[in-house]
Formats: C-alpha cells, sequence, structure tokens
C-alpha cells in the first residue's frame, strides 16, 4: 500500500473516538475503504451514550493539564462545524459554564479558580441576570467562556448516519477478507487484553424531568467529594453526573444514587417534584494516569483511555489519527503519544512540582 494512503482501514470500535475517526479518515481518504466494526451494533450502547457530554477545557483542569486545553478547543470548533455540516439537532450550544457551590463549599471554588488559566479563570457573574432561577440558594458564580455541551446519545446517533453517508461500512463482525492495510483500535475496555494497563472507572448519572425549571448551560456544583455538573437538555430534561469510582461493575449503587438526587435538590426546590427518568452507570476506559493516549504498532494505531474526556478529546485525537496517517505534522501528536507517561510530561510536572 501507498504509506499515507491506505486502500483499507478498519477502525475497531464504535464509540465516539471511532466513529469519529472514522468520519475524520472518510473526509481525508474518500477513495479508501473504511469499515468500522463493533459486535454491540450501531449506536452501540456503550460508555459514549452515558457521558455528560460536557465539553469544558477549562473546567476540567482539575481532571486534565492546561496543556489538553488547545485540544479540547479544537474539538468543540469540531462540534460546532459537523453540527453545521450535518444540520442535525444533537443540542450542541456554547453558552459556556456555571461554576457555584453552597457557602459552606466556597473554599472549592476558589480552588478551582487557582488551578485555571489566567486568561479564563471565570467571570463572576449576577445570578439574577444570568441564570435567576438558581440566585434564590446562591449568590453568586463564575462563568467560564467559551466551553459548550451536547448531547451524547443524539451526537451518537448523528454519528453513525453521517459515516453511513460517507460510505463507511458498519458491520458487528470483521469478515475473513485479507487484513486490512491499516487498523485503527479504539476499543475502550475491549482492548484490555491487548493493553492490560487499561482499567474500568464507573461513572453513575441521573437523569430527570423538571417542567419548572430551566437553564441556559451546564452547572458545575462544588462538591467535597466528587465534582459534580447538571446539564440542561431540551424538553426540561436535566442530566446530572457523574460520579468517579473505581470498578467495574455497571449498577448504580444506593449511596450514589442518593448523593446525586440530593445535590440536585439543593440547586432548586422543585427538583422535590421533577420527575426521574434514569438512573444508570457507565464504565469508562482509563489508563493509570487518567489520560488518552495514541501509539502505533506497525500497521495498527490504538487511540484509547478517554477516560471522562471522549467527546471533549475525540475529535482531536482523531485528527492526530489522520496526520499521523498522512504524515503531517500536528502539534497535538507528542501530546496524545504513549509516551505521555514520561516525568516531562505536563502531568508528572504539575504533580512534582
Amino acid at each position: 500500500m501507498n504509506e499515507h494512503n491506505p486502500k483499507t482501514i478498519t477502525i475497531q470500535g464504535a464509540g465516539v473516538m471511532g466513529l469519529t475517526c472514522a468520519y475524520v479518515l472518510a473526509e481525508a481518504f474518500p477513495e479508501t475503504e473504511i469499515t468500522v466494526i463493533d459486535p454491540a451494533g450501531f449506536p452501540a450502547d456503550n460508555a459514549s451514550r452515558m457521558a455528560g457530554g460536557m465539553l469544558a477545557p477549562y473546567c476540567e483542569c482539575d481532571h486534565l493539564p492546561p496543556a489538553y486545553i488547545p485540544a479540547g478547543l479544537e474539538s468543540i470548533a469540531f462540534w460546532r462545524e459537523f453540527s453545521d455540516k450535518t444540520g442535525a439537532s444533537f443540542e450542541f450550544a456554547q453558552e459556556g459554564s456555571l461554576i457555584l457551590a453552597h457557602a459552606e463549599d466556597r473554599h472549592m471554588l476558589e480552588r478551582l479558580r487557582a488551578v485555571l488559566p489566567p486568561e479564563n479563570a471565570g467571570t463572576p457573574v449576577d445570578l439574577t441576570q444570568t441564570e435567576p432561577l438558581l440566585a434564590e440558594r446562591f449568590k453568586n458564580g463564575l462563568l467560564i467562556e467559551g466551553e459548550a455541551h451536547l448531547h451524547p446519545r443524539k451526537t451518537m446517533e448523528t454519528l453513525v448516519q453521517a459515516v453511513y453517508e460517507k460510505n463507511v461500512t458498519l458491520a458487528e463482525k470483521e469478515g475473513a477478507n485479507r487484513a486490512p492495510d491499516l487498523r485503527i483500535d479504539a476499543r475502550g475496555l475491549g482492548a484490555q487484553d491487548d493493553q492490560p494497563g487499561l482499567r474500568g472507572v464507573k461513572g453513575e448519572i441521573l437523569i430527570v424531568r423538571n417542567p419548572d425549571f430551566s437553564l441556559k448551560r451546564p452547572v458545575r456544583l462544588m462538591h467535597p467529594r466528587y465534582p459534580l455538573y447538571i446539564v440542561p437538555r431540551e424538553g426540561n430534561i436535566f442530566m446530572i453526573g457523574a460520579t468517579i469510582i473505581e470498578s467495574a461493575d455497571d449498577h448504580v449503587s444506593l449511596r450514589s444514587g442518593l448523593e446525586l438526587m440530593s445535590a440536585l435538590y439543593s440547586l432548586h426546590p422543585t427538583f422535590a417534584h421533577a420527575e426521574v427518568v434514569e438512573m444508570k452507570a457507565g464504565v469508562r476506559p482509563a489508563y493509570a494516569d487518567n489520560l488518552p493516549r495514541i501509539s502505533r504498532e506497525g500497521e495498527t494505531i490504538r487511540a484509547n483511555g478517554l477516560f471522562r474526556h471522549g467527546f471533549l478529546l475525540a475529535p482531536a485525537m482523531a485528527a492526530c489519527v489522520r496526520d499521523m496517517i498522512k504524515g503531517n505534522d500536528n502539534a497535538q501528536i507528542r501530546l496524545f503519544n504513549k509516551e505521555n507517561s514520561h516525568e516531562n510530561h505536563p502531568q508528572r510536572r504539575r504533580k512534582t512540582a
């Protein structure tokens, strides 16, 4: 094959990483035969469909080094353009993120602000003007501009349709034909046998309907045990998540359910009468440092370990995969390279500083 123009590409895994790769590669290599394989079908009921859909590169600075902010902003631009190109409504909106804390947890608000980059450390806002329904229980908030959100399940459905329209083959099992010129392994936890460093981290979510409440943007409520966020969806539906539990089981615990519900009620009293639409847990793939990686071994490129940052980083990673194949320079490739556990990586430098 031509090293920079493969005739056949097989992508393993139909999560947000695999499907975004399929879309980006189909645009870059229109003459290449691209196949996505996933035994769970299309769209698959996987960790991507359980995501919150927050595109928050600044707010995630307590989980993700600031070096990843440009990749996150690149991904936000991708989703905005993808929404425009497809004309599909997967509830993409770029209204920023609102950070709140109860009076007793205000120190956590200051702690988060301390790790935010100076160029976007949050703008104090008057809640009576920004989100008036929240002004009943909170005096002030911080607005992080430029951040966005989307509806993960609708986005996955749009991705499936978009790659299908680009003549990408979607199959539940691989055919018996000869091996592809290039293989992209985006199987998430399905790749554990080949990547023993992967582990599962459970996240639980709660989805409710509250006709007496509304939000324009996601709210991150600072919590002493784990970050909580509330994401608005159409039809007065709200998703609250997510716990971070070192476990590979996929059931919602009673304790987590109670904590998510009480946190939501603390946001506004009308949530006492909200309808519970769904409570569910998903298991996300992560490496030991909780940072995603791209690596290449021969004709296989692996893209995995997105942890809680699937929709935030998958488009930037897909662009890196494309440019690795094309032989083009891309400033993000080194960031996602498997050597990102090296002592010079920004995350390691921050921990040891």
